[in-house]
């Protein structure tokens, strides 16, 4: 009786730790945060993700062992931070190459296209070595682009209907200086022909035959290919956004 409630005990131990390792938002195995900068930054993490139904990681890490950082923030998003409906997204800080990456799921893709924002609110303060306020930064970052996705529906500030009067605008002012410019110059006129750019009795062609030396033709078969066909929707981590650098 006592060995089974041990081993009742010692089962519900290991799901507890289990749960909470899972549910761990930061992973700092280079001890660059306090635990109540971790807490804070946590709480913080939580009250994002419940907002935006996503799931919102960052972890720094000795090294990669070789690997490409790319593929390693892929990977660990795709182990710690996914399975929210809205998708995932993972900032790796690698310490000894001193590179970062920003990793997005097919979702989070969709709503944060372009990182290139992120990076620019934390960047500076991780080249500074201020952690804490990087990752502030960084989740500040997160929720300000989700919310302007959710609130207009699109994951950019970008209007298509301003960006094609624009262009419009843009080819109609570049003809008129085209004109202008050609209108100014005295030495330039419309030519009909090719003719016209030869003063008369300069050249005079005797021949009007086309010789060519020779032609030489390659052929080579084409292999024929086995075909795929596949669906165009996403199927789980198959595809990451993202991008990084140097701090």
């Amino acid at each position: 009786m006592i060995k089974k409630i041990f081993a009742f005990v010692t089962f519900l131990f290991m799901m507890n730790f289990t749960i909470t390792f899972a549910a761990q938002s930061i992973i700092d195995t280079q001890n660059l945060l306090t635990p109540d900068e971790i807490k804070s930054l946590t709480q913080k993490i939580q009250q994002v993700e419940q907002k935006h139904n996503v799931k919102i990681g960052i972890e720094f890490l000795k090294n990669t062992h070789g690997q490409n950082v790319e593929n390693t923030a892929n990977s660990l998003l795709d182990k710690n931070f996914s399975g929210a409906p809205n998708g995932g997204i993972l900032l790796l800080v690698v310490m000894d190459t001193r590179k970062w990456y920003i990793s997005t799921d097919y979702e989070m893709s969709q709503r944060i296209p372009d990182t290139s924002a992120l990076s620019n609110a934390f960047l500076s303060k991780l080249s500074a070595g201020d952690y804490y306020g990087a990752c502030n930064s960084y989740i500040d970052g997160v929720d300000n682009s989700l919310s302007y996705y959710e609130e207009n529906g699109t994951a950019t500030g970008f209007d298509p209907l301003a960006g094609m009067l624009a262009f419009v605008l843009a080819i109609i002012c570049a003809g008129f200086f085209r004109s202008a410019l050609i209108g100014s110059m005295s030495n330039v006129h419309p030519a009909v022909s090719a003719a016209d750019y030869l003063k008369r009795d300069t050249v005079k062609i005797t021949d009007r035959r086309d010789n060519f030396l020779f032609t030489k033709v390659s052929r080579r078969r084409k292999s024929k290919g086995s075909s795929s066909s596949g669906s165009g929707g996403h199927s789980g981590g198959g595809s990451h956004g993202g991008g990084g650098g140097s701090f």
